[in-house]
Parts: C-alpha cells; structure tokens; sequence
C-alpha cells in the first residue's frame, strides 16, 4: 500500500502544497555527514580523536557527547560540567568559555575540505536519561568506557568556518540571521542559543518528513573508527524497533563500528529519496555481558522537540505538530500483522518467542529449551510487558503439549491457552509451503535481550539451506528462540529460530549467524495435531534419525554443544 498525498500539513488554518513545501526544503541545506577531530593530551602525548558529525547547516555542526569522553578521562572540570549540566537546558559555551576554549574541532566535509570549528553550545536529553534508565538499564556502551551514562544523552553544537561558500548560499545566511534577529525583537538580542535554535528549526523540519516506523529502510552514513580514510561509508538495514520516552530511541538492524556515533540516519523512500531521521548514539553494546550487534540511534525529531521550547518554534509549529509525508512512503501494514502472531513465553528463569499458529484451538509453538522446567514450573505467555509499570499488555497462562527431549532434534515445544484467555486482536501466522531458498530476503521476530516493550524485527537473507535446518544473517539475540523467520515477499513462515552460532566455551555468541527449523519439518506433525487433537501426532516432531542429529549438532566438521 503506498500512502500518495497532495497536500502535507495544516497549521493554523493553511494548506500547505507538495510544491510549496519542496521549494522550502530547497533553500534549507540538507543534513550530511562530516568527520569531527579532535587533539587532547593523554599521559604527556598528544592524541588525535576522530569521530562523525551532522552538518546541519553550512557552518554548524551537530555532533554526540561521546566525542568527549577522552577529555572527560583526563580532566575534572570537564567530568564536574558534565555531571552538574542540567537536563534539557540548552547552555552555551561562552558561559565556560575558559573550560572550553582551548578545544577545537577540525571538521573534514571530505578528504580535501576542512575547517577548525569550537563548540557553542550543549545540552542533555532527558529523554534520552529516562529511556536509559528504564529500558536500557541492564546495558553497557563500549564506546564511552567509564562515561557512558553520562555522555549517551548529551550532545553538542559546534560552529566551523564557512566551506567555500557560493554567493548564493551566503545571501541565505544573511536573510536568515535578519529574519532571527525580527523575531527576537532587534539584532541585539541575537545570542548564541537563539542561533543555535535557528538552525536547529532547520533540521527539525527535515526530520519531520516522512515516518519512523518499524520496518522501515533506513541508511547510515558514517566514519567507522574515526577514520577519515573511511568517511560517508554507507550501510543499509531497517528499523527494528522504537523504544523509550516518546520513542525516542531508534534500535536499527545495521552493524556499526566506533566511531560511528554521531553519524546521520536517513531514512529511504519509495522513490529511493533520503531524508535525515536520526543520529547514532551508541554502536557497540552490551546486554548483561551478551554482545548486541545493533546500532542504537536518537529520534532526532523527539529529541528537538524537547529543546525546541521557545519563540522560535511557536512561530514555526509545522515540523513539531503536523504529520507530513512530502513523498510516497510504503505502509508496512504486514508488521503490525506478524507482531500480533506472537507472544513472550516465559517459564522460570528462561523466556523465548511463542508463535501462534491455530487461532481456533489456541495453539503455539516455541523452542524446547525455552520451556524446560515445565510443568513444575508454569508457562505464562504475553503480548507486551509496559517499561515504566512492568505490567502485562496482556497475559495467559499455557498448558505445554509436547516438547522434544533435551539435546534431541529439533528443538520445539508445542502450547496451548485456554480460548477464553485468547487475546482477541492476536492473529495465527500463515505457515509457507515451500522450502527456504538460498538467498531469498527474510525478516525475523521476537523478544530480543530485554522482556520489556513490544517485539524487535530484523532483515537478513537465508545464508545457507539444509534439509532439517536453514543458516540465516539476521540479527538474533538472547530471546528470540521460538520466533518466526518469514518471507518478506509475502510474510509467510519459514521456519522458527533456534539458536546462535557460539564458542565453544561460550566466550562469544555471534548474532548474526542463527539455525532455524524448517517450516516443511514440522507442519504434518501440526497439522495432524490440529486435526485430532491427539497429542501423539506431534511425537514425529523429536528425530532419531543420526543424519538429523549430526546436522544439528554440526558433525563431523564442528562439534558443539549447542
């Protein structure tokens, strides 16, 4: 379904034309990435930092707080600023102008073009503070060391010299300062934060265009390692999941490297079109020591709305107030669908994804080894667990059907609730016919790291094919066991995940190397299950046979424990 819109927002009573609105964005300067460096004295020697910038507008710069955690290491005045600075308020440098004045910035816009800039001014995104405390308490960030609760939801605003400035850009530079300083009532009352406001009114605007939804593609253009050899490295993936206060927190299904905090986030239309939605605020984590290979980014227009609190804005409400979808962007109507064909299962200590796969009789599947310590223990399913209260969106207690032998192929569990507990809006999954090719595009789902909030979604392809397992390259994490792989052609199941690819002593788990069973494997068992009602039909789904059990336990190439 594409969305087609003529017009784009009503603010106060105007109509505001397609054509209209592009001639506006024409005059803005459209967000980019920059390379931000940086020199400080570590143990006598002078090191250089590098990391990715937003250039928001012709001389401004918009960069992350993590940027400074190698200051903040070597000097106490800086640490103390950090720690006292008040959320949510914009505060300038000139107020600490002699803590900030011997820092300066070598923004590089390409390999031959650079500037020396200096920070003007910081703020810290509430947020972003509460979001790291609910649902990303149990996180760390590699990238900010000792400093990562502290540096995460800040970020700064840096001015450069202007890059060879064409006559005609330097004409909009000046109609803009003129039109700032009408609004505040006099050139005089022109300041540094009103400036900062003003451009950053500019890129609010840009973000407001189109939607963030889960689903969508979305591309990063970054600096990995703060290296300018590698500056406006592109990558591509979708956006998995939207977390926090006012969802304030992209998780996005792209690797990326340190360095890459900073980095802008676009989002890609259906004309292939790009429009900046985002910054890159953490690129390695950690969940209670499991390595998370996803990349973590702001909601850049969240976090603008919150300091955007001035004159300023109530003279421009369009980007803040009113939906606007200035291109045709694709409706994602079959994410809402797989995510109400799932459910948290959770049975003592271990939780896992439970997939719905009979709406009339209440019938789920998960993985064995989510359910292990059933029936002494109970199995409880549920759709959503809320981050600020810990309460179930909605729960049900499950009666386990059948589950595999432990270390026996193929790992699955079958469950079912009581209809009269059945959450009515959850839908069954369609189930493929067809075996899994090589190849083919494919999208996972489920309950990753966290129990909290609503499920997280991943692209990938199928890596590898097999007769009793297929390999894939999504990003799959803690949690996920027992949730559906679908085809992204027509979101129909393929198989059920099942595991990562680990060390052998469990040192590391690499996400993106996952084994799933399936769909062809289980579907007669089910299928006459559901027919009878005899639970001694899903007995084919535990194998004997040594040639399954060799596949699954990677033999004779790999042993494993898996």
């Amino acid at each position: 379904m594409v969305f087609e819109k003529r017009f784009l927002f009503f603010a106060k009573g105007r109509t505001v034309t397609e054509e209209a609105w592009n001639k506006e964005i024409s005059t803005m300067h459209v967000a980019e990435n920059v390379f931000v460096s940086y020199a400080s004295l570590t143990e006598g020697t002078m090191v250089s930092h590098g990391y990715s910038g937003v250039l928001v507008a012709e001389r401004w710069v918009l960069a992350h707080g993590s940027m400074l955690a190698p200051v903040l290491s070597r000097s106490r005045d800086f640490l103390r600023f950090f720690t006292v600075l008040n959320s949510g308020d914009l505060t300038t440098a000139r107020a600490s102008e002699q803590l900030f004045d011997d820092l300066t910035f070598q923004i590089h816009r390409n390999h031959s073009l650079k500037e020396s800039g200096k920070l003007v001014a910081v703020w810290k995104c509430p947020l972003l503070e509460e979001t790291l405390e609910n649902s990303l308490k149990n996180f760390t960030f590699e990238k900010q060391h000792d400093f990562d609760r502290l540096l995460l939801p800040v970020f700064l605003m840096i001015k450069c010299k202007s890059f060879e400035l064409s006559d005609e850009t330097i004409g909009r530079e000046k109609d803009s300062t003129f039109v700032e300083s009408k609004q505040l009532g006099g050139e005089s009352e022109v300041t540094d934060k009103a400036k900062v406001k003003q451009v950053l009114l500019q890129l609010a605007k840009q973000a407001a265009v189109g939607k963030i939804t889960k689903g969508a593609i979305v591309e990063l253009v970054s600096t990995p390692f703060g290296n300018a050899f590698f500056i406006d490295s592109v990558s591509r993936g979708i956006i998995g999941n939207l977390l926090g206060t006012n969802q304030c927190l992209i998780v996005i299904d792209v690797t990326s490297f340190p360095g890459c905090e900073g980095s802008p986030v676009f989002l890609i239309n259906d004309c292939g079109r790009r429009n900046i939605c985002g910054m890159v605020i953490a690129s390695l984590s950690r969940y209670r020591g499991e390595w998370v290979n996803c990349t973590f980014a702001v909601n850049l227009l969240s976090l603008l709305k919150r300091i955007l609190q001035s004159r300023v804005l109530k003279d421009d409400p369009r980007c803040l107030s009113c939906k606007i979808l200035p291109f045709t962007w694709r409706s994602l109507p079959e994410i809402d669908t797989l995510e109400k064909s799932i459910a948290i299962v959770k049975c003592g200590p271990n939780w896992g994804t439970a997939t719905l796969v009979d709406e009339q009789s209440g019938t789920f599947i998960t993985c064995a080894h989510v359910v292990t310590m059933a029936p002494e223990r109970k199995i409880k399913l549920a759709t959503c667990i809320m981050s600020r209260t810990d309460e179930f969106e909605w729960f049900a207690e499950a009666n386990l059907i059948y589950k595999t032998p432990t270390e026996r192929p193929y790992d699955i569990a079958v469950l079912k609730i009581d209809l009269k507990f059945k959450e009515p809006s959850m839908k069954a999954i369609e189930l493929a016919d067809t075996d899994a090719q090589k190849g083919e595009e494919i999208l996972s789902i489920g309950f990753p790291i966290s129990l909290k909030g609503r499920p997280t979604i991943s692209s990938g392809i199928i890596s590898k094919t097999w007769r009793h397992m297929f390999q894939t390259n999504c990003c799959v994490h803690g949690g996920v066991s027992g949730g559906p792989i679908v085809r992204r052609a027509n979101f129909k199941m393929l198989g059920i995940v099942v595991c990562n690819v680990a060390l052998s002593n469990d040192s590391v788990l690499y996400p993106r190397l996952c084994m799933a069973i399936p769909t062809t494997v289980f579907k007669k068992p089910l299928d006459d299950y559901l027919r009878t009602a005899d639970p001694k039909a899903l007995e084919g789904l535990t194998q004997y046979d040594k040639s399954v059990a060799s596949t699954w336990n990677f033999t004779p190439f790999l042993p494993s424990s898996m």
